[in-house]
């Protein structure tokens, strides 16, 4: 089981290199458009836990030559060309900052995932918090009828992020990629058409 589990994300790894991503989450984004078409070209679009940009990547794709993405995160990300703004800011410490630099956007997305310390509670609990944050900074930044689609981890506070998430968004669907682990608690909660606060 374990085998075939690390076969398939070898599978998206290598099928990522060939295709010039950084990295294979790539490919979770990519269905997440095939099924939901968040983005559209000429979208401004941020991208919460850019690093190593393999989210930007697409985004920049979708967009086009007179869209726009930025990468929001603490690593820095280099060499995504002139259409991609970089801020270096924390989610969770620097939401005025990313609001000043960003302003508005139609597309929110936020691949965000805690330093994980082996302690389930203490991860899931620390990814909650990134949910609520990237969910914080979609109201501040999107647009009338605006997507979102966050990373979520199957656990405690779930329910009550999806139930949030419900408040601002006309739909809001749970989604597991394939390019996801099977095994993995890690789902995406895409939410469409954002009713402006």
């Amino acid at each position: 089981m374990q085998w075939h589990l690390q076969r398939k994300g070898e599978q998206f790894y290598r099928k990522a290199k060939s295709s010039g991503y950084r990295a294979r989450s790539a490919y979770k984004l990519l269905e997440i458009q095939e099924k939901f078409e968040i983005i559209k070209p000429n979208n401004k679009v941020v991208d919460l836990g850019a690093a190593p940009g393999s989210w930007s990547q697409v985004a920049l794709e979708l967009v086009g030559e007179n869209g726009i993405v930025f990468g929001v995160d603490i690593q820095p990300v280099l060499g995504l060309g002139g259409n991609f703004k970089f801020v270096r800011a924390d989610v969770l410490k620097n939401k005025e900052k990313i609001i000043s630099e960003v302003k508005s956007a139609d597309v929110v997305l936020a691949d965000l995932s805690p330093e994980f310390s082996g302690f389930r509670g203490i991860d899931i609990g620390v990814a909650e918090q990134l949910d609520f944050a990237a969910l914080e900074l979609a109201k501040s930044l999107l647009r009338r009828n605006g997507n979102f689609a966050c990373k979520a981890f199957q656990g405690k506070g779930f329910e009550e992020f999806v139930k949030e998430a419900k408040k601002y968004f006309e739909d809001v669907k749970i989604f597991k990629p394939k390019a996801s682990q099977k095994e993995s608690a890690e789902v995406y909660v895409v939410g469409l058409k954002f009713r402006q606060i």
